[in-house]
């Protein structure tokens, strides 16, 4: 197929609004807009000839595509890199769906994560403890039982489970990202358990529910933070308590009372018929790589795989060592202060410097002692090993 366009006509039906006022201003356009109009036009066109100079100019366009091409932004690819495995994540996700290798459309993005093989079910069991007091033990048995660590450093594993969660986070930037591109649908619906099952919760219903949340996080003090690295706390304690019968007494638009328990965003992710996914995507963000996949398909997506474990555990031993200096640098410039010199002797009496400064931390001291032997990192990443290991992936 093949249309011919005046630079009148292509400026009328590509242009912009700021590109048309000055075109009928000038009757012309300068390079930087004409260049910027061929990039919309190659969206829909194969390729794209420009003949003649000035207003006189005939465009000629062959080859519609079936589908709009990704827009070429490198602002886009540049976010796309701020994340080490943020490449091979996204072919990991387009190869999935591609190949039509999902069971279900609609889930929660863990239950998404464990699909595509971004996490391993280990690791998902890990991420859902975090509602959990009974699956959580089960964690922390575990991991004291092989020997990563001791019955006072349970808070590693909380801090691992962190750095863990963001994965949820990425994911929804890929799938984001891949709807703009024009490779998938994908649509947000927010699901809740209640006392008659499974019940779809309207948006407006949300809000009210956020809007609770956080008038009770405000009135407790507490932040996401605490409730994970924190759940002993009193002011945790106290919030989760009154949060779970406020979210029981949750009503629907007719005023009746919904009984919910909890509550999960759950998302619809659908392949657009016509589209090569992969492909798509590494011609524009990895053009590098498309020969290999186009030469060696199954080998390149091994290979993503791979890589994709290993730049993901590149990130989080980054984030843990930035966490493990920060902890050392405030141990260094602990100061301990008393109020008469009366107290400071008295208390000295009982206490040995080391023990003073360590309830002046107010940190874990198990966790404490991992940092001030420099084994912090070492047990991270035999953490991220074992929630790794392939015997537990659903592959």
């Amino acid at each position: 197929m093949e249309k011919v366009f005046t630079l009148a006509e292509l400026v009328k039906e590509y242009g912009t609004e700021v590109q048309k006022e000055s075109f009928k201003k000038n009757g012309n356009l300068n390079k930087r807009s004409l260049d910027s109009i061929k990039k919309s036009v190659e969206r829909d066109w194969e390729s794209v000839k420009i003949e003649g100079r000035g207003s006189k100019r005939i465009i000629t366009c062959s080859g519609r595509r079936e589908d709009k091409a990704m827009k070429k932004d490198g602002r886009v690819r540049s976010g796309r890199q701020q994340v080490e495995h943020r490449i091979p994540m996204d072919i990991i996700v387009a190869t999935h769906l591609e190949y039509d290798m999902t069971k279900q459309a609609s889930m929660s993005l863990g239950k998404w994560a464990v699909e595509f093989g971004l996490i391993t079910k280990l690791e998902y069991d890990l991420l859902c403890s975090r509602n959990s007091s009974i699956m959580r033990q089960k964690h922390i048995d575990k991991a004291v039982e092989i020997g990563i660590i001791d019955e006072d450093q349970t808070k590693l594993l909380d801090e691992f489970t962190l750095y863990c969660i963001e994965i949820y986070r990425q994911l929804a930037k890929t799938l984001e990202h891949m709807k703009t591109c024009g490779i998938i649908l994908f649509y947000e619906n927010w699901m809740g358990y209640s006392k008659d099952g499974k019940i779809s919760i309207n948006p407006e219903i949300m809000k009210k529910i956020q809007k609770v949340r956080r008038d009770l996080m405000k009135k407790h003090d507490v932040v996401e933070f605490n409730l994970t690295a924190h759940r002993n706390a009193k002011k945790v304690i106290n919030f989760k308590c009154e949060w779970k019968q406020a979210l029981a007494e949750v009503k629907d638009e007719f005023g009746s009372v919904l009984g919910i328990k909890y509550y999960w965003k759950e998302y619809a992710v659908i392949l657009k018929a016509t589209s090569k996914a992969v492909q798509r995507y590494l011609e524009m963000y990895c053009t590098d790589a498309l020969e290999s996949y186009v030469s060696e398909k199954e080998q390149f997506i091994n290979e993503s795989e791979a890589d994709y474990v290993l730049k993901r555990r590149a990130n989080i031993m980054k984030k843990a060592e930035k966490h493990h200096k920060q902890r050392l640098q405030e141990y260094k410039e602990q100061k301990i202060e008393f109020a008469t010199e009366e107290e400071e002797e008295f208390i000295r009496l009982f206490y040995t410097q080391q023990e003073i400064e360590d309830i002046f931390a107010g940190y874990d001291l198990g966790v404490k002692r991992l940092h001030l032997q420099n084994l912090y990192m070492e047990r991270m990443g035999q953490l991220f090993d074992l929630y790794n290991l392939k015997v537990y992936n659903n592959k």
